[in-house]
């Protein structure tokens, strides 16, 4: 039986506030493998995880800051309508 692969976390992984608002930002990649998973991770809980990959860890960084800057902080933390509702 093949082992699960491991999950790399990346040292640029860090806590941001961004206009008073604070985010989790993880960048992490599967040991072993290509490109870099981006997650935003809010206050609340609320967790953004981008579908593409990133080359590496500085571009999905950067990625995290230009995105929240451009929808606006409070679009994350308030359900904005970039954010679809988990339906149970």
């Amino acid at each position: 039986m093949e082992r699960e692969p491991n999950l790399v976390i990346s040292s640029a992984s860090q806590r941001i506030v961004e206009d008073g608002v604070p985010f989790k930002v993880d960048i992490y990649k599967l040991e072993g493998g290509d490109g870099r998973s981006l997650e935003v991770v809010t206050e609340d809980g609320t967790s953004i995880v981008w579908d593409d990959l990133f080359d590496d860890d500085r571009a999905a960084f950067e990625e995290a800051i230009s995105t929240i800057r451009s929808e606006g902080p409070v679009a994350f933390v308030n359900g904005g309508s970039n954010v679809d509702p988990f339906k149970q």
